[in-house]
């Protein structure tokens, strides 16, 4: 008969280990700074001088890349503020990217123009586009414009001239977009109206975590339906600066949608970020 033996090492064994996939932490608006394991720094939509007092581009660690969604003014003002900083690349759509170049004045080979629906593999990461539509809040509101009826916004609220035509193309032309880490973990970006064409999308590429649009017309189950949608194990608001302006308290949002994740018993939860704060996401073990 075959001796038994123990199954325990003589050695310590560890009694957690993490795997760290990512580092973040949240601005304004659509602005997040994201930090890869490599130490790769990506920025998303930078509004941030002509939006808040106690925090300034200069407090960024790096731009490796800026992301843009679209090009409205309260997602990309300082572009090139940042630009000067860090001499990353800027990733937007290609029907923008000229317009880009020549309002902030960065050179054409640090535009990286991207099309829709087109994978991207980047040194630090790959990069998946996919078509977007702009919230239609003013239509559903009755305050919707023609063209011809629309004044300069940018030059109206900031005393900026010449952004006018990107303020226009940021109503036509939005991307929302996966980024997969080498260590294979995905974050999904996702703005505007349409999303279960983007849901789509998501049901093949299967992301871990979801930076969602919180339209302000979303109820807490919305937003929960949607986090259950894609699969994700989190869900994180983007563009919910608009809760300060209707006196909204976002804590309070995101515990109800986490109460109706559990009473559903989904593993899932959401997420509201303390601005400023850096978070780490990981994969541990205990």
């Amino acid at each position: 008969m075959e001796r038994k033996q123990k199954a325990v090492f003589p050695t310590p064994y560890k009694e957690r280990e993490e795997s760290e996939c990512l580092w973040f932490r949240y601005i304004y608006c659509q602005c997040y700074e994201l930090k890869l394991p490599d130490g790769t720094t990506i920025v998303t939509d930078p509004f941030i001088s002509g939006a808040v007092d106690d925090f300034t581009v200069d407090e960024l660690t790096g731009a490796d890349y800026i992301i843009l969604n679209h090009t409205h003014f309260d997602h990309d003002m300082d572009v090139r503020r940042i630009w000067d900083c860090f001499h990353g690349r800027v990733i937007c759509q290609k029907e923008v990217a000229m317009e880009v170049a020549r309002f902030f004045d960065i050179p054409y080979s640090s535009i990286y123009a991207v099309g829709e629906e087109c994978t991207y593999y980047l040194p630090e990461f790959t990069l998946q586009t996919f078509h977007g539509l702009h919230d239609n809040r003013k239509a559903r509101e009755g305050t919707d414009k023609r063209p011809s009826q629309q004044d300069d916004i940018t030059l109206r609220r900031f005393q900026i001239e010449g952004h006018h035509l990107l303020d226009q193309m940021g109503a036509v032309f939005m991307m929302n977009w996966v980024m997969t880490t080498r260590q294979n973990f995905k974050i999904a970006f996702n703005a505007g109206q349409d999303f279960e064409e983007h849901a789509r999308h998501l049901d093949l590429v299967k992301p871990n975590i979801m930076i969602r649009h919180r339209i302000r017309s979303y109820s807490p189950q919305e937003y929960a339906d949607q986090c259950e949608r894609t699969g994700v194990q989190y869900i994180l608001p983007w563009h919910h600066s608009n809760a300060l302006v209707t006196g909204e308290d976002l804590n309070e949002y995101m515990e109800q949608v986490n109460q109706i994740l559990e009473e559903r018993h989904s593993p899932a939860r959401a997420f509201n970020p303390e601005p400023y704060r850096w978070y780490k996401l990981y994969l541990g073990i205990e």
